[in-house]
């Protein structure tokens, strides 16, 4: 699986006897073995990316055949675009379910963000100075140009609604006084969802997750800072 389309193996006759074979299995073992595809599938990506993970390499994780991955998921392509889909909606989830919070400051906010990122990253690094790469998006992103127009839009679609989900967080927070009035929402909002799409990319070219954290702490006590107003301007909360 080097390339973009392993093709599929076998003869006719041999095709046909496997397809009677799997049928025979129960459904929910199929599903069950899909998912068990697709969670060494996503591992071997983050950490090999795509030139670099296999059919053989997945398969070899499993115990199982080539055969039967390429009975669920067709292709390296169609496997990808699955995995891709289930990533980004579940990072999609998390990133929104912090971003609008309306009991959290933009500053907590920060912090969740932090503590989510540093959750994904010790997966696959076992001290806070390794360089491992940790997301799928982030690693994806630099083999966009052997993905399938699908994977591409999946990743950008991720962009788009962390974007909007941030510019919200901001102006929650100004609406709340947290923020003073003179304050560049949209130039915020853009610095942040900045720090956000580069925090994986930040790690490995920094030697590790101290590196990140700092820069987000840097960014709270610069920027965030310099637009607090004074604690009695706080005057448009509830």
């Amino acid at each position: 699986m080097g390339n973009s389309t392993e093709s599929e193996p076998g003869n006719g006759t041999q095709t046909a006897a496997r397809k009677k074979r799997v049928a025979k299995t129960p459904v929910a073992a199929r599903s069950d073995m899909r998912e068990k595809i697709k969670q060494v599938a996503t591992e071997l990506l983050i950490s090999r990316g795509f030139n670099g993970t296999s059919f053989g390499d997945i398969a070899t994780r499993l115990d199982v055949t080539t055969t039967n991955i390429h009975y669920h998921f067709g292709n390296k392509q169609g496997l990808v675009d699955e995995v891709v889909a289930d990533y980004v909606a579940e990072a999609r989830g998390r990133h929104l379910r912090i971003w609008l919070d309306q009991t959290t400051t933009l500053q907590e906010k920060l912090q969740k963000v932090v503590d989510y990122n540093f959750e994904r990253y010790r997966h696959f690094n076992p001290t806070d100075q390794g360089t491992q790469s940790w997301s799928l998006i982030g690693r994806l992103r630099l083999e966009s140009d052997v993905l399938s127009d699908n994977a591409r839009d999946m990743l950008a679609s991720f962009t788009s609604s962390i974007h909007e989900g941030i510019r919200l967080a901001v102006d929650t927070a100004w609406h709340s006084g947290e923020l003073r009035d003179d304050t560049p929402r949209e130039d915020l909002a853009f610095l942040l969802i900045n720090i956000v799409n580069s925090s994986s990319v930040f790690t490995q070219g920094t030697g590790g997750f101290d590196k990140l954290k700092l820069f987000f702490d840097a960014f709270s006590r610069v920027m965030l800072s310099a637009y607090a107003p004074e604690p009695k301007a706080r005057r448009r909360a509830k």
